[in-house]
């Protein structure tokens, strides 16, 4: 027994030799990673509300909403989006798999089976969607479908629209199929037939001539020269004319005398 508790005296020496000593109050350190705890996180239908100023712009629906340390994003997942006018009225709605949007609401992201719709009946299904409220804009670089609300069915490659999806247009590689394209030229017809062509901006006709304005002086009575003082001047009953020369003169005028009644012979 002494050389066996000896033998086991040695063996601790020696291992104690080789390891150190060991603090007892220290807990040994895991090598394995500690798991990052969420700031935040709902695992219930949660439905944020964002307003500007005293009328409600926006409302998020969502069964699952997260925020992590280190990030300003929160993810969201699925989404059900909501935008509203002034007035309180849906604009357009837009649901997916998850988002992103940040905390101070400046952008959303919506990715996965992305379907919007807006009020007036435009369509759009693509796998992301891109919202900035700087300049209240809706893109995407991914392929989309997107259907009119005449029925036109566009497909192609990245797509830009305002908020309201009023007027938008795919970017590249273009596809589309119209529908009731006889009727819509019908119906454009008649509306145009109805409006009066404004004339208030024409051009005038060059090919007709111009009325040519003449001033004219108005006429003015003939005024009979003053009579000359260095010409001696004619004394009173003194001839002016041929016939009253010929007849001062006695010599046979050159104008001929009426002709006298003929007499009746008895």
């Amino acid at each position: 027994m002494r050389t066996v508790a000896f033998l086991l005296l040695i063996s601790l020496a020696f291992l104690g030799g080789q390891t150190g000593c060991t603090h007892l109050d220290e807990p040994p350190k895991s090598k394995v990673p500690i798991k990052e705890l969420p700031l935040a996180e709902y695992h219930d239908t949660t439905i944020l509300d964002m307003y500007e100023g005293s009328h409600l712009s926006w409302i998020l629906k969502t069964m699952h909403l997260v925020k992590w340390p280190r990030t300003d994003l929160v993810r969201a997942r699925p989404v059900d989006l909501n935008v509203y006018d002034s007035l309180g009225k849906i604009l357009v709605r837009v649901t997916s798999d998850s988002g992103t949007v940040d905390e101070a609401v400046s952008f959303l992201v919506a990715s996965g089976h992305v379907h919007g719709h807006s009020e007036k009946g435009v369509d759009i299904v693509t796998d992301s969607l891109r919202w900035n409220k700087a300049i209240n804009q809706i893109s995407t670089e991914a392929h989309v479908r997107v259907v009119s609300e005449d029925g036109d069915i566009l497909t192609g490659r990245g797509f830009l629209s305002d908020a309201k999806l009023d007027n938008w247009q795919i970017l590249s590689d273009v596809h589309g199929v119209f529908r009731k394209v006889q009727e819509r030229f019908q119906k454009a017809d008649q509306d145009t037939s109805h409006v009066k062509p404004d004339t208030s901006h024409a051009k005038p006709d060059i090919s007709q001539p111009k009325p040519t304005t003449v001033n004219r002086q108005p006429e003015r009575p003939a005024v009979k020269p003053p009579p000359n003082p260095d010409l001696p001047r004619l004394p009173p009953g003194f001839p002016t004319t041929a016939a009253e020369a010929a007849e001062h003169s006695g010599a046979p005028s050159a104008v001929p005398p009426k002709a006298l009644p003929a007499r009746s012979k008895p």
